[in-house]
């Protein structure tokens, strides 16, 4: 993958240079900070910081793209999803990016990956994070977390799934998270490592709701 430059700190600079990434758009509602809607895929995009926007990243209808080397920190907002937000697409890379201070009233995540599969999410570090650092939704799957720490992060889980039956979402699978460093929850209690298929219902939020687990634990995870 080549390396693609924009000018300036951040790529909030991006609509003022012609310097940009294939599929690059104009960012929709949502205060994103750089959009990417369909094109060829191949590149990387790294070495930025992004901050003090409600959400950075969005990838959407793209493959093979590495997102590596990047700062995310203090995002927030009433409309925040997460730091990388990727939706209809496939084997995107997100490795060694420092994710921290990213919280909204919604529960913002570090990457939340919506349709989108065979993507690898290794030796990033997540803190206070006030959503799941991890969050998978509608039909993701064969996606790996792997090699992250993650400190003060997450509400119910470090990789979760979330799925809402009723806009006929379904579960994924083949999902895995494995050995990765691990602490507290955001709010300063322990939380599960997983949690797969779960929706809110009657105001109560439950898990389990796949015919199997779209999310399977496989070892060498370790407590700080």
């Amino acid at each position: 993958m080549a390396a693609l430059g924009i000018a300036g700190t951040t790529p909030a600079a991006a609509g003022t240079t012609t310097a940009k990434y294939p599929g690059q758009v104009t960012c929709p509602k949502g205060d994103y900070q750089l959009c990417i809607d369909g094109g060829p895929g191949g590149f990387t995009i790294s070495g930025k910081t992004f901050s003090g926007h409600q959400n950075a990243i969005r990838l959407k209808n793209v493959s093979n793209v590495k997102i590596t080397g990047n700062t995310f920190k203090n995002l927030s907002g009433p409309d925040g999803f997460g730091g990388v937000h990727v939706l209809n697409s496939s084997k995107i890379v997100i490795t060694k990016n420092n994710f921290s201070n990213l919280k909204n009233r919604g529960k913002m995540h570090g990457v939340y990956l919506v349709r989108t599969s065979g993507s690898t999410i290794t030796s990033n570090k997540f803190s206070s994070i006030s959503g799941d650092p991890v969050r998978i939704r509608d039909r993701s799957s064969n996606n790996t977390v792997s090699g992250n720490t993650f400190t003060k992060s997450g509400t119910y889980a470090m990789f979760s799934e979330w799925r809402d039956p009723a806009k006929g979402e379904a579960c994924g699978s083949g999902n895995v998270f494995k050995n990765n460093t691990y602490g507290i929850g955001y709010y300063g209690k322990g939380i599960s490592l997983i949690k797969w298929g779960g929706w809110t219902k009657k105001g109560e939020v439950t898990w389990g709701h796949c015919t199997k687990a779209s999310i399977v634990n496989k070892g060498g995870n370790k407590k700080l």
